[in-house]
């Protein structure tokens, strides 16, 4: 005791003790605190992490918005828990006590009907088989045994889609709360210590009821169709590029530069904005392997992301003078955004592992098979030197199908040697990238420089951004941030063996978006008939940007 008195809490933490109290006597959530001081749902989460890796701390500003939400003074809230609570009872004419008996008394009445002593349960049962209830048990599947879920890799007894997951952010925070003395039992201090824990570890049955109010909560928030959540989000768009006009009275230039400066918290937004009716929350701060930690601040980390940067030699093209057609591909990195990124925390696993049949994602040790083609590059990328290295899963993925039997056996597959992986989803950012989609598709059609650069500096942010970066705080993923470029490059690479499938010839591939050809690219068609390189400024297409000629047995 008198060691903790020594050691006074900080600013930040007082604060973050006063907001837990608060929500707790004012029976709010921290979703309804986010829109009651203009965050993020995961901006919040964070700040108010109990996890000091994953903690971003409140700054001067929202600490006068969490104030001014609760009603009372910002030095009365940074007093601490028990002057910020009694203020707050003291706004609404009541006391502490009050409040917090009234919050019991409602957590009571919502369990009584789940309780099976309750009379008026056994009496009349239709009013348990509720509205709510049906569309939980719609989303929700029981486990025969528990598994790790794929958000907290704690043991959950649900599914949803198949991945075993809590299917709340209290269940996952109730899962730590129950395996923490598990994993750091406290020394034994006599039979004291003995008698005062056992009482937690007694009512079995209250804690195998814990997650049905989850359940029947979850309808609270309705699910949108595909089309309503991006039909929002590009009024979103449209609105944010709308104000920026009327902010600078037309002035394009300084609208657009002010744009500019806001795309990555306008990014922030519309992830968040995008997942509220979706099945996942996103993890913004998971545990994160040694792999993907830098050794310093100017090392890499361990992940090889395959960045092409390959030019054929000249000595394998036919004799004679060529013309060298530059492509460049349109939004690479939007495009990416479609890809197997990992849910929750990535999990270890040793030797070979079916990512595709398990439907997960993450990176892998492998040792990858030898490239003896002169007229493709390697799926590696710009690679020096050979022995096993760390991959994502797009370029694991590219790998194993130059190795199939439908790209000829170009190599062979990769070996796993361990893995880090998580249940992975395709859709997660898709309706964050089918948004910015349209928005550019607008823009190019009405000749709008403003909301393409726009949407272009938004994605190219967002990608750059959501891992070690000081610009962005409410979204550490470095494994997102490796695996969309890795899927860029993959992007890329596919489009060179489809050209050269079709009779081109490849000659150079440069970073996520440039292609050099040689040959008639504009009537090259796939194995379904259909124009492999349409030109145009649209995503699906490619632009010219540069021309040279060469003869071979001299230099390009």
């Amino acid at each position: 005791m008198s060691n903790a008195q020594k050691t006074p809490k900080s600013t930040l933490e007082v604060l973050r003790g006063a907001v837990e109290a608060l929500l707790t006597i004012a029976g709010q959530k921290q979703n309804e605190l986010a829109d009651g001081i203009g965050l993020s749902d995961y901006a919040v989460s964070r700040r108010q992490s109990r996890r000091p890796e994953a903690r971003s701390p409140w700054s001067f500003d929202e600490a006068d918005a969490i104030a001014r939400h609760f009603g009372m003074p910002t030095l009365t809230l940074l007093a601490g828990a028990e002057a910020a609570c009694e203020a707050y009872a003291s706004s609404r004419r009541t006391t502490v006590t009050r409040l917090l008996a009234d919050r019991n008394e409602q957590s009571a009445t919502v369990k009584e009907p789940d309780s099976p002593a309750a009379p008026a349960a056994a009496a009349s049962p239709e009013p348990q088989s509720s509205e709510p209830e049906a569309a939980a048990v719609e989303d929700v599947t029981q486990l025969p045994d528990p598994e790790p879920c794929v958000l907290c890799q704690l043991p959950a007894t649900t599914a949803l889609e198949g991945f075993p997951q809590h299917v709340s952010a209290d269940e996952c925070a109730a899962a730590a709360d129950a395996a923490r003395p598990q994993e750091a039992p406290a020394e034994s201090d006599g039979d004291q210590e003995t008698d005062r824990r056992e009482p937690a570890s007694t009512p079995e049955p209250d804690t195998a009821q814990r997650p049905h109010p989850a359940r029947e909560r979850r309808p609270s928030r309705p699910r949108q169709e595909r089309s309503d959540t991006k039909d929002t989000a590009v009024a979103f768009l449209r609105r944010n590029i709308h104000d920026a006009l009327e902010q600078h009275n037309g002035d394009l230039e300084a609208a657009q530069a002010f744009l500019v400066r806001k795309a990555i918290p306008h990014a922030m937004e519309l992830l968040d904005l995008t997942r509220r009716s979706g099945r996942y929350d996103i993890v913004a701060f998971p545990f994160l392997p040694d792999i993907l930690r830098k050794p310093t601040k100017d090392k890499p980390d361990q992940i090889w992301e395959a960045r092409p940067k390959w030019s054929r030699a000249w000595d394998s093209l036919p004799p004679g003078a060529h013309t060298v057609d530059e492509l460049d591909i349109n939004g690479a990195y939007l495009s990416a955004l479609k890809t197997h990124l990992p849910l929750g925390e990535l999990a270890h696993s040793e030797g070979p592992i079916d990512t595709l049949k398990l439907r997960r994602s993450g990176f892998h040790y492998v040792t990858p098979g030898e490239w003896k083609h002169e007229h493709l590059p390697n799926p590696l990328g710009a690679r020096d030197e050979d022995g096993p290295l760390w991959i994502g899963e797009p370029t694991l993925r590219q790998l194993n199908r130059a190795a199939s039997e439908k790209y000829g056996r170009l190599c062979e597959p990769p070996q796993i040697h361990e893995s880090w992986t998580s249940g992975s989803t395709e859709h997660l950012l898709e309706y964050a990238r089918a948004a910015l989609a349209e928005v550019r598709a607008e823009a190019i059609a009405n000749d709008d420089a403003v909301a393409l650069e726009y949407v272009k500096a938004m994605y190219s942010k967002l990608v750059s951004t959501m891992g070690d970066s000081n610009f962005n705080r409410d979204l550490h993923r470095p494994d997102w941030v490796h695996i969309i470029r890795s899927a860029a490059f993959s992007n890329l690479w596919e489009k060179a063996f489809k050209a050269d499938a079709a009779g081109l010839h490849v000659v150079g591939l440069r970073d996520t978006d440039g292609l050099h050809l040689i040959g008639d690219w504009r009537a090259a068609r796939g194995a379904q008939g259909r124009l492999l390189f349409p030109e145009g400024r649209g995503l699906p297409e490619v632009k010219l940007k540069n021309q040279r000629i060469i003869t071979i047995g001299s230099e390009a």
